[in-house]
């Protein structure tokens, strides 16, 4: 209980400090919080394995790409950290898989994809590329956590789930406060859901 309340009250200082335009300290903090997620991993008993490593890797990047995302710098490979943030996530809920897959989701998913995309095209002319690399990413990485959740019809598997759906959801926020209309507390709402998301994507290991 204290190390997720630890890991709320880092991601809030990291927050309340972009906000303030107080950068350092932000990354600090944001860096902070996504490490001792990745502490929490290696302390906790039984949880040692493949899909471990692979999503601390995906912490570990994502920290990386945090920090370029704040200082705004290197743009192109602050993107691909969090491309391949996403693809270590993946990965490992892919190695949890094995037999037939669900076809109905990713069915689903594309379809959802496609709409979204759609509503978003007058904004993003001249974003189409990162745009679709993005959501593809996304895409996959949501099938594959719900293959996981329907194949093993488990609370951690509905957690780790969650959390990638809430990742996508951040990354939807994201689009919409850049690029149609800024919205109401949206930096917190990003930033706070893109945190959620991390949080539960690594409690899914040892729930």
């Amino acid at each position: 209980m204290w190390s997720w309340l630890s890991v709320a009250l880092s991601g809030f200082i990291s927050i309340s400090a972009n906000e303030s335009n107080q950068k350092s300290q932000a990354v600090v903090f944001k860096t902070l919080t996504l490490f001792m997620l990745v502490a929490m991993i290696w302390t906790q008993d039984g949880v040692v394995g493949i899909s471990a490593w692979w999503i601390t890797l995906g912490l570990i990047i994502s920290a990386l790409a945090d920090s370029l995302y704040i200082f705004q710098k290197h743009k192109k490979l602050c993107f691909a950290a969090y491309i391949g943030s996403q693809l270590c996530y993946s990965t490992s809920f892919w190695l949890q898989l094995s037999g037939e897959i669900v076809w109905w989701l990713p069915a689903m998913l594309l379809a959802i994809g496609i709409v979204v995309f759609f509503l978003m095209l007058p904004k993003i002319d001249r974003l189409i590329f990162p745009v679709v690399m993005m959501g593809m990413m996304l895409l996959q990485l949501n099938w594959a956590a719900g293959e996981v959740w329907l194949v093993s019809a488990t609370l951690a598997g509905a957690v780790g789930f969650l959390g990638t759906l809430t990742l996508t959801l951040s990354a939807g926020l994201l689009a919409v406060h850049d690029y149609r209309h800024p919205l109401t507390y949206g930096r917190y709402l990003i930033s706070g859901s893109y945190l959620l998301a991390h949080s539960l994507i690594t409690a899914a290991l040892f729930i």
